[in-house]
């Protein structure tokens, strides 16, 4: 700093001299002008000397030699981050702060050649290049930039669909008189949902709509948690059943089509969960809203009538037919499997059941069935099914519909023809590569939707009393006896199994337990604490043959206990934690076992957590059951 002073203080004395040679006289004043040139070589020779010096002083001092006039700030850092050198405009853009480099710019990495870092509501790219021990940093002003791409960001398009869940039933369920209003009803709430976004919205069905808003506007849905839902709800213009919807948006950066393909995935994806909730999809990425209602029974008729055509078609077409549920079959699975058997054995078609193992919640069922010589082939196991199965393979998936939870996840990767039966709620991470799927969330259970496409093939199938009473088994366990989860549709299954030989007393006798089972039952329930509120936690004993059931069993009786409104019972198997969740409907279970990764129904739900203690196990429940109650209260 020395030397520029002196540098410039010379400067000007040259300056002055050449003022003086320009008034002086050449001709009479010659001794005098070579003086002054003599003196102004002098002052011009300190001057490169103390120019030389600055610039070996510089390299000597850091060893970096750096443009003085480059047009962007810099600075010269060591490794901790002690500030050791800069230019004019870096310190005209800290402003003279004398805090250390660390405090200005907490957020700089030193080891990333490119960041950007935010400094007093500016943004900056910053580059780092190494020399020897010490960075250079150069900043680059970005925050126009930023500040054009959130806006940018905010006014992206987003795409959604909206479908009204149970416009039929509804419409049948009101006065006709009072139609007219109710459509105006529901058209004016949505147009001013639309309007209130800045958005717009078109009708093109009778039960559906488009909707387009910003991004920015999606923000500000997902703070209110989409009270639209509960607006459309609490419509009333008589006696009728609730109007709910279901959404599903689309968000993409490539272009409108992608969004439009995302928003059509996401609305499939809330009706195949129950309908009356918000989906987005953004990428692979799934966000859940609502849903916290029951499923809606439909009329499905003419789709049962539909869906079993088309199985029969497709059996029709194929050489051999392997039939597998989930992991660790239960009766329902079971039964359900069976009753795609007794379909393709009417039709003369080779047929067999992939089962992982026989669990004590099968057993008797499986003993029963191989005392018939009929049936004491039919079921193969994992290795057993690779190798049999070829292109012409009809595949059909019952009581799921995720590929890791089924018996052989190998084998949807290599049949070509794949059907899915379920009545799970839909997860992401469904069988995306089905040719025909019966999903349906509304149904008690898989066996009910077997059960319902039996009907329609007439006299074409001849069940066996024992492939009845499978069936029934399968709807009585996810009924609890038909006290959950149970609709007309399910009772009309009941009474065409019962009038083709199904006995309720025979499969009673399926749901036996020995007692070392019912005295680890009672020994859950008795243990049982609140953990929070109205719910009951427990933990089954796992020294049994049968702890997976026998937790399912204790969750149900801890309902019957006065202020028990959810249960949760689980048990530890094979460094698995296995959790059975049961609740009235009030609080929704299955919400609360999404948030582990599980699933199931509103009202029966489970999920496994893997390399997990059960006080791990514990505390993540009571997390999950925090969140849930603070979205609630949202």
């Amino acid at each position: 700093m020395k030397n520029k002073k002196w540098r410039n203080a010379l400067s000007v004395v040259c300056l002055l001299l050449a003022v003086g040679v320009s008034m002086i006289d050449i001709k009479y004043n010659t001794n005098i002008l070579i003086l002054i040139a003599l003196l102004y070589c002098i002052i011009i020779g300190i001057l490169l000397f103390a120019e030389k010096d600055v610039k070996i002083e510089s390299k000597k001092e850091n060893d970096i030699i750096l443009p003085i006039q480059l047009p962007l700030p810099y600075a010269i850092i060591d490794k901790q981050k002690k500030l050791l050198s800069y230019n004019t405009l870096f310190e005209e853009m800290i402003k003279g702060n004398q805090k250390s480099f660390r405090k200005l710019f907490p957020e700089y990495d030193i080891q990333k050649a490119k960041q950007l870092i935010h400094f007093k509501n500016k943004t900056f790219d910053v580059y780092t290049s190494c020399e020897s021990d010490n960075r250079i940093l150069c900043f680059a002003e970005t925050t126009e930039y930023q500040n054009l791409e959130e806006i940018v960001k905010e006014q992206k398009t987003v795409v959604a669909l909206l479908f009204l869940d149970n416009y039929e039933e509804v419409i049948e369920s009101l006065e006709e008189i009072r139609l007219p209003i109710l459509t105006a009803v529901i058209d004016g709430k949505l147009n001013a949902f639309a309007s209130s976004m800045g958005g717009i919205i078109r009708k093109f069905e009778k039960d559906r709509y488009i909707l387009l808003f910003s991004q920015k506007q999606l923000e500000g849905l997902k703070e209110k948690k989409f009270d639209i839902l509960t607006q459309i709800r609490e419509i009333s213009v008589g006696e009728h059943i609730p109007v709910t919807i279901s959404m599903g948006i689309g968000i993409e950066d490539k272009n409108l089509e992608a969004a439009m393909k995302n928003a059509k995935a996401a609305v499939a994806l809330a009706l195949g969960r129950g309908g009356d909730q918000v989906l987005i999809k953004e990428g692979e990425k799934y966000l859940f809203y609502g849903g916290k209602s029951g499923e809606m029974s439909h009329n499905t008729r003419i789709r049962a009538r539909v869906k079993a055509d088309a199985l029969l078609e497709m059996i029709g077409e194929t050489d051999n037919i392997f039939v597998m549920g989930h992991k660790n079959a239960d009766l329902d699975c079971t039964g359900a499997c069976i009753g795609v058997y007794a379909i393709a054995q009417t039709m003369g078609k080779q047929c067999h059941i992939v089962l992982d193992h026989v669990s004590a919640g099968i057993r008797r069922l499986h003993e029963r069935l191989m005392e018939v010589e009929e049936y004491k082939d039919i079921f193969v196991t994992e290795q057993e099914v690779l190798s049999k199965v070829n292109e012409n393979t009809l595949v059909v998936v019952v009581d799921t519909h995720r590929p890791i939870m089924t018996a052989c996840p190998q084998l949807l990767e290599i049949s070509k023809k794949i059907v899915v039966f379920d009545h799970h709620r839909k997860s992401t991470d469904f069988i995306d590569n089905a040719v025909l799927i019966y999903h349906e969330p509304y149904a008690s259970s898989t066996c009910e939707l077997i059960t319902e496409m039996i009907q329609y093939f007439g006299e074409k199938i001849k069940l066996q009393p024992l492939q009845a009473d499978a069936l029934l088994a399968g709807i009585t366990v996810d009924t609890k006896n038909f006290c959950a989860q149970t609709g007309a549709i399910t009772f009309e299954a009941a009474a065409f199994l019962r009038r083709h030989g199904a006995d309720s007393v025979r499969v009673r006798l399926l749901f036996q337990n020995d007692m070392e089972a019912y005295q680890a039952k009672a020994s859950a329930v008795k243990d049982a604490k609140m953990i929070y509120k109205n719910m009951a936690f427990s933990v089954c004993p796992s020294n049994i043959e049968n702890s997976i059931l026998t937790a399912a069993m204790a969750a149900d009786d801890l309902l019957n206990i006065i202020g028990v409104k959810a249960s949760f019972v689980c048990c530890f198997l094979d460094n698995v934690v296995y959790i059975s969740a049961r609740s009235f409907g009030e609080i929704n279970v299955q919400i609360i076992m999404e948030k582990l990764g599980g699933g199931g129904h509103m009202t029966i739900s489970g999920a496994q957590l893997a390399h997990c203690t059960l006080e791990q196990a514990e505390q993540r429940l009571k997390e999950a059951i925090e969140s849930y109650f603070k979205e609630e209260i949202k």
